[in-house]
């Protein structure tokens, strides 16, 4: 018996509780066994989109045309669908290049809507076939993107109206808060106090320095309710409260790009919540948690003895060594570049007194200094990263529209082959330059703010005060709180021959500006192809020629910390 293969997709999760399945499994077995057909197997997508290719990338789909190109299913055999629109709903050359993948495979495909039936001979016999399923194709996008434009305009409005009026747009809102409508149906926010005061709980213990996991326990410990999570507490809830903004009540709309994705759509809107926490609270919480990106583990009384643990690195861009060579005075603890020690192209062997070291981290944080260095970037007079990024995509892509239309109208010719490969070619340039794009997206997203740094800096002030009257008992935990402000303040502690430098990253371009940023305070990094600035924050310096200019001593701060 021949083999037939269904495969059912329906887009809204709302399908799923009306007849869409059934209705497209019977029409299926109907057919099969009409003419003779046994379904060997099934592929699903309920609930899935196929305007923009979901179900191609990674749906059931996607392994059904994997199976395919691996040639494990048997020619001849037949794929049912109800319309061709259940299959793709892409651009129509998007489209027309899957249809076509499965058809010279020798896989026929079943329209059960029309019961047309398109395989290499059908359509050899009948150029018509081609034409018309482009047209069925094109209909289908042109609904899809109609439908997804109305929808896009509808939410367009709601958020202007939530920008302008301070509409509220949905019911959907923070754990914390409640949700109610007047006589009108207008929405109205409101806190829950109780929650509230969780999420306050959560905020100041994270700014003490406990962890996610601690807090947890606490809060488990004393039985107090998730409204996050019906099992307790976890700690995925915890991160997930102090990350959102929502929290000082802001709410950032988002919207679909072109690949389905959900991007910011705009600057937040401020105030569109009630406020449970003031955004000075949120910053310091966020600057003490900014650790844990920094691979802050080992325990408190051994990290507490290294300020800089995975912070500090050589000017040769090595890490550096945290060394105790024992108790004074024959010992000591020590900075040292792991490269010059195993004399791995690397000179700077000097040996950095740990004790010393600390002394200018405790008292040469230059607060104002950070401040100015976060002015606004020049303006900008060519398009950014993102936009040369988008630009070259559209290029591409309009090439690869026009390597596709002479595809179709010469898929049979001699030149079919090399027309193919120049189209697949482009696909492929574009998905690679779409990753690109997603990483410069990525970058723009998770620029510093500077509120962050300046919370960590002054922090760093106010533990430094504390620790001169410290107990040995509170000063473990002031220092591993001071580590916690210096990881998330500075992304790297640089020890030169002569000198001792903190990087602050910034979050743009900084504007030139007499007396405020020479160029010998600023470097430029490229990290995933993206342009960094970073301000060098200056802790420490003994140049020889430095010493001389300013009348000679034994080592020196700048200046401007006299």
């Amino acid at each position: 018996m021949n083999k037939a293969f269904s495969y059912i997709r329906f887009s809204s999760p709302e399908q799923a509780r009306g007849d869409s399945f059934e209705r497209q499994s019977e029409k299926a077995q109907k057919w099969a066994k009409k003419e003779g057909y046994e379904i060997a197997k099934t592929w699903k997508d309920l609930g899935v989109s196929s305007y923009r290719g979901a179900n191609v990338k990674r749906g059931q789909f996607a392994e059904f045309l994997r199976d395919v190109a691996a040639d494990e299913l048997p020619k001849g055999s037949v794929l049912i669908l109800e319309n061709l629109d259940r299959m793709s709903r892409q651009e129509p050359e998007d489209a027309l290049m899957v249809f076509l993948a499965i058809i010279k495979k020798g896989i026929g495909i079943l329209t059960l809507s029309d019961q047309k039936l398109y395989t290499k001979a059908t359509m050899k016999q009948d150029r018509s076939m081609l034409l018309m399923t482009l047209m069925v194709m094109t209909r289908a996008n042109e609904e899809s993107a109609l439908k997804g434009e109305r929808v896009a305009a509808a939410w367009v409005r709601k958020r202007l109206a939530a920008r302008e009026k301070a509409l509220p747009l949905t019911d959907r809102i923070p754990g914390w808060l409640k949700c109610t409508r007047d006589a009108t149906g207008l929405r109205t926010f409101s806190v829950d106090d109780k929650k509230a005061t969780v999420v306050r709980r959560i905020f100041e213990q994270t700014e003490q320095g406990l962890g996610r996991r601690a807090i947890v326990k606490n809060l488990n410990r004393g039985d107090v309710p998730s409204f996050l999570s019906k099992t307790g507490w976890q700690p995925s809830s915890v991160i997930k409260i102090i990350r959102s903004r929502t929290t000082i009540g802001e709410y950032q709309p988002h919207r679909r790009d072109e690949d389905g994705e959900r991007i910011p759509d705009g600057e937040p809107i401020k105030g569109y919540y009630p406020a449970v926490i003031d955004e000075a609270l949120w910053d310091r919480a966020n600057a003490a948690v900014a650790v844990r990106r920094k691979n802050a583990g080992g325990r408190p009384s051994t990290e507490a003895a290294n300020l800089l643990r995975g912070l500090a690195h050589c000017g040769c861009g090595k890490r550096m060594l945290f060394l105790n060579k024992g108790a004074p005075p024959k010992g000591g603890r020590y900075y040292v570049c792991s490269a010059a020690v195993r004399e791995d192209k690397c000179d700077n062997k000097r040996l950095w007194n740990a004790k010393e070291v600390e002394r200018h981290l405790l008292h040469q944080i230059d607060p104002k200094r950070v401040a100015e260095a976060f002015e606004p970037s020049e303006k900008r007079t060519g398009p950014s990263p993102l936009e040369r990024c988008d630009m070259q995509i559209a290029e591409l892509t309009a090439r690869k529209q026009r390597e596709l239309d002479r595809f179709v109208e010469n898929q049979d010719s001699i030149i079919g082959p090399e027309l193919k490969r120049r189209a697949e070619s482009l696909i492929e340039q574009i998905e690679e330059k779409k990753r690109t794009r997603e990483i410069i997206a990525k970058a723009e997203r998770d620029r510093p703010r500077l509120s962050t740094a300046e919370a960590s800096v002054n922090s760093i002030r106010a533990l430094t005060a504390k620790l001169d009257g410290a107990t040995d008992k509170e000063r473990v935990a002031l220092r591993v709180a001071f580590i916690q402000q210096m990881r998330a303040a500075y992304f790297e502690v640089v020890f030169r021959p002569h000198a001792i430098v903190g990087l602050i990253e910034l979050p743009g371009k900084p504007r030139s500006r007499k007396g405020l940023l020479p160029s010998r305070f600023v470097e430029v990094r490229v990290i995933d192809n993206v342009e960094r600035f970073f301000l060098y924050h200056r802790f420490f310096g003994d140049d020889p020629e430095e010493l001389a200019d300013l009348g000679g001593g034994k080592g020196i701060v700048s200046p401007r910390f006299a």
